[in-house]
């Protein structure tokens, strides 16, 4: 009997298989070139602004998404696998996955332990709110009616300001009512960061950002600033005495990364490299701050950097993430677009610190930021 074979594929399918092959390993091989480009040029080159904001997930699932597709197509198979699995393998420190969620216990808080609570408050309590018969109006009532649901010991503030219309940054003056609204707490400002303490304050240091530009720029703060400190300030650290013992806590709000094409435009705020000096310096200030620094530390606020961002890497190594602790595998604190895609908002301590409990806090329509809010002891 002779056996009975399939025709061969007519030559125009054969060519678009071959086609659908080599396009694929093209796709596959400029992921894993872009993937090793942001490597390296995320947080050192200024033009490199428009794919640090890319959604950290997209490291993660651009690859995946490939290796599924090299299974359906045969020729493309064993190079396209390869690519897909070493663009997934060079991205994954920054695709955002909290994979010890699934197996981190930390241990149980004892008694004297310090609940701090970090927040972007979105221009404090400038919110507008709508009224009973449809008008807008502020809702400060509601502002603090949040802020004492978390019952903190410390609280960590940012965006303690106000905006124009042409989205410049007023003062606010409300530490009276703060005062007021936690009596017996210590309240310590600098330009837009508040934070305010159960514990007493024995050291309050705004870390000033100007000594660790790359350039000096002559309009940093600008002439008609009502708030300078909002330019050059962008980290409030507090000594606090707690148990006998001192804690410095680092509240922080980092320069937003440049948003838009790359463009060099000099003495405006839309420059990109004056935009990237700024948050390097942002960071450098930082971290010559914490390296000199004898005492425990905590920092937690919004650094403006999500996990895809070298700029995140160049804090002190003496720094501990204590995203172990939350209870996502990926953590999550900005929407964009209605999209919760991106983590901006961190914690971290040195190893003195223990982190009982961390969560994320909804921010209840106050707020484009989750709060944070952590159990600590020393």
């Amino acid at each position: 009997m002779t056996a009975v074979t399939d025709p061969a594929p007519a030559p125009p399918l054969r060519r678009r298989r071959r086609w659908g092959a080599r396009l694929l390993l093209a796709a596959a091989g400029a992921w894993l070139l872009f993937v090793v480009a942001h490597r390296l040029l995320s947080g050192r080159a200024w033009w490199w602004n428009l794919p640090d904001l890319l959604p950290p997930l997209a490291l993660l699932a651009v690859p995946v998404l490939l290796l599924v597709t090299v299974a359906v197509v045969r020729r493309a198979r064993p190079v396209g696998a390869a690519l897909a699995v070493a663009a997934l393998a060079v991205g994954w420190p920054g695709n955002g996955v909290n994979a010890a969620a699934l197996w981190h216990r930390p241990p149980p808080a004892p008694p004297d332990a310090v609940t701090v609570f970090s927040w972007n408050t979105w221009y404090w309590d400038e919110l507008l709110a709508i009224g009973p018969n449809g008008e807008r109006t502020r809702d400060p009532d509601r502002f603090y009616r949040y802020l004492h649901a978390q019952a903190a010991d410390v609280y960590l503030l940012q965006e303690y300001l106000y905006l124009t219309p042409e989205l410049d940054p007023l003062p606010v003056d409300g530490l009276d009512r703060l005062r007021r609204e936690f009596p017996g707490f210590h309240v310590a400002a600098s330009g837009e960061l508040v934070t305010v303490s159960r514990y007493p304050v024995v050291r309050e240091q705004p870390v000033d950002l100007r000594p660790h530009l790359a350039r000096p720029w002559p309009d940093l703060p600008p002439a008609d600033s009502r708030l300078p400190a909002y330019h050059t300030v962008k980290t409030l650290r507090t000594d606090l005495l707690v148990g006998g013992r001192v804690l410095s806590v680092y509240n922080s709000h980092l320069h937003v990364p440049m948003v838009g094409l790359p463009a060099r435009r000099p003495d405006t705020a839309d420059d990109t490299v004056a935009r990237h000096d700024q948050r390097q310096a942002d960071y450098r200030a930082l971290a010559t701050d914490v390296e000199g620094n004898p005492h425990p530390v905590l920092l937690a606020g919004d650094l403006n950097t999500s996990p895809a961002m070298r700029l995140l890497r160049t804090l002190p190594e003496r720094l501990v993430d204590a995203s172990p602790v939350l209870d996502s595998v990926y953590p999550v604190s900005w929407a964009r677009y209605g999209l919760p895609l991106w983590r901006l908002d961190w914690l971290f301590t040195t190893a003195d610190v223990t982190v009982h409990r961390y969560r994320m806090v909804p921010p209840d329509g106050l707020s484009d930021h989750t709060g944070q809010l952590a159990v600590v002891s020393l």
